[in-house]
């Protein structure tokens, strides 16, 4: 029996495990692709035709891992998102996945939109993050320790340059992929051009996705400790505005409320304070444990919002 594509896109998340979007990483694997090809070619020079298809590939993976993080971090590119997906069905076994937390909107979208030239890549995020290329262009890293020092020097040296040379690398990866030349279609000195604007795309890109979620990330351990908790204290806001709005409601008795969000309020910090054990003593501690808190504070949310929106008694 043939598998569902929504279990290919499962299988294909866990397989990926849990970070959306690895732009640092993947460049530094990059790196260590080229370091590796130096060596080899000299042994195979056969071997130079698949560096293009992992570089292709390795753009892939950001890319789906992106337009995800998107279109689930904020509502609108949400609702952008679904000018991407115009035309695509939705079935019951979508939804099933999706009631069981195995897939998201974002998920569906990242796997349905057609990432195979450098033209379909910068039209999907022009429509998700609208102006992209200008935003491409000019985009540094955004460190909150640094923002007294904005803007930075842009990571794209240039724009023109870059992309040429992408669309050399879907050149490439295509004839690489589908044809079987004859002849040489890759010269490896070109390599290390095409490597380059694999990263600079990359890192520059996850730099945009970072300024249109969140504005800024901390780098030092201090102030990923501050940020954590800024997070926390601001989901305990919306979460207390929440408990309001469920205790007037009729039928509801408040005192019964309060009891069960105290039990609740203690279970979540012995809970937090289980998966920050992990680093007991370390610096990381208040941030693993407020990150977890964070999480826990929005499911109760949703868990008040549910009970709110079902309540009988009105």
């Amino acid at each position: 029996m043939k598998r569902s594509s929504y279990h290919q896109i499962t299988d294909w998340n866990e397989r990926r495990g849990d970070q959306p979007r690895l732009g640092i990483e993947l460049v530094h694997q990059i790196d260590a692709l080229c370091e590796g090809a130096a060596s080899v070619v000299q042994l195979s020079s056969t071997f130079v035709e698949f560096i293009p298809i992992r570089l292709v590939t390795t753009l892939e993976v950001f890319l789906r891992g992106v337009i995800s993080e998107l279109i689930n971090g904020r509502e609108e590119y949400f609702e952008r998102g679904e000018k991407l997906a115009k035309g695509a069905k939705i079935d019951l076994a979508f939804a099933a996945h999706l009631n069981r937390r195995e897939l998201t909107i974002g998920d569906f979208v990242a796997h349905t939109v057609s990432l195979n030239s450098v033209d379909a890549v910068l039209s999907v995020l022009d429509t998700l993050l609208g102006g992209f290329p200008a935003k491409l262009k000019v985009a540094h890293p955004r460190w909150s320790e640094e923002a007294d020092d904005w803007p930075l020097p842009p990571i794209i040296e240039d724009y023109a340059t870059m992309v040429a040379s992408l669309a050399r690398l879907y050149e490439v990866r295509h004839i690489l992929t589908h044809e079987l030349p004859q002849i040489a279609v890759l010269d490896p000195e070109e390599l290390q051009h095409l490597a380059a604007a694999t990263k600079e795309f990359i890192a520059a890109t996850d730099w945009v996705v970072v300024e249109a979620l969140h504005g800024a990330v901390p780098r030092t351990q201090t102030a990923m400790n501050v940020s954590a908790g800024s997070d926390l204290h601001q989901e305990e806001a919306r979460l207390a505005e929440t408990l309001l709005e469920v205790s007037e409601i009729r039928g509801v008795d408040p005192n019964a409320l309060r009891a069960l969000q105290e039990g609740w309020r203690g279970w979540a910090d012995a809970q937090a304070a289980l998966v920050a054990s992990q680093v007991e003593g370390g610096s990381m501690y208040p941030m693993v444990w407020a990150r977890e808190k964070t999480v826990l504070t929005r499911e109760r949310r949703d868990q008040l919002t549910r009970l709110k929106a079902e309540w009988m008694d009105r």
